[in-house]
């Protein structure tokens, strides 16, 4: 059975309280008229009508139509389930999309303020993406998504979290335990990508800006952060990192 989340809740209680309502106003009939005894005098009086087969009947019936509703309310919420983690993935790159990455950070900054151990957040940007667009066209583009997808994949330890965020952006949430500096953590991803995409054609570089998650910072805040420091690389010059850490630029 589906997850219990997948059920709305309200509903199911408004419609088992009218069910045990109903069926309270038919117990007091039957004890007040006392129908089983009257059917059963009934059904003797008219045997022709081979009655006595007809109220097991109905008894079968009522238990295979609770059956078939029970195995159609959890085909439904196999399907909502399905559809869900389809609403949470990027269908080109195949990873976890930015509506997945919004509801993670939330995650990531409750459990930060529990436990006070801080991350780290990442955005890598791939430098001058609309000249492959524009000189290749959206296929080859989609062929570099996927290509520095799977690049960034293979960096990202078990314990961080990978996103397509926007189009030429990705996003990457890691506990700062994970990495020996975050720096030399955002040069590695940097050497992953650097001039080792569509080298034959077009030499791509990215640019990546990171944020460290302090103590009462919402999802909100850091994203602002991580954002308005990769905004400052764009402006002054790109294949470069920025913290939020230092207010200076270091270049490969």
């Amino acid at each position: 059975m589906p997850h219990k989340k997948y059920i709305h809740q309200p509903t199911v209680i408004n419609d088992l309280a009218i069910l045990i309502g109903v069926n309270l106003i038919f117990l007091i009939m039957f004890i007040q008229f006392d129908i089983l005894e009257w059917a059963y005098h009934f059904s003797r009086q008219h045997e022709g009508l081979e009655l006595d087969e007809w109220i097991p009947l109905g008894l079968t019936v009522a238990l295979s139509l609770l059956v078939f509703s029970y195995r159609r309310i959890k085909e439904l919420g196999e399907m909502a389930q399905k559809l869900e983690q389809m609403s949470l993935l990027d269908l080109l790159s195949g990873l976890a999309n930015r509506r997945a990455g919004q509801i993670s950070l939330l995650s990531w900054c409750e459990r930060a303020e529990q436990s006070q151990q801080a991350f780290i957040v990442y955005q890598i940007n791939i430098d001058k993406f609309s000249k492959v667009n524009e000189l290749y066209g959206q296929l080859i583009g989609d062929e570099v998504i996927k290509n520095v997808g799977q690049r960034l994949k293979a960096k990202v330890p078990a314990a961080a979290q990978l996103f397509r965020w926007l189009d030429d952006n990705f996003i990457i949430v890691i506990p700062l335990n994970e990495v020996d500096t975050p720096n030399n953590f955002a040069y590695k991803i940097q050497q992953s990508i650097n001039n080792k995409v569509m080298q034959s054609t077009l030499s791509l570089s990215c640019s990546i800006a990171y944020a460290v998650w302090q103590k009462g910072q919402t999802a909100n805040d850091i994203l602002y952060e991580v954002e308005d420091a990769l905004m400052d690389i764009k402006h002054r010059n790109k294949q470069r990192v920025k913290s939020n850490l230092k207010d200076a630029l270091t270049a490969l």
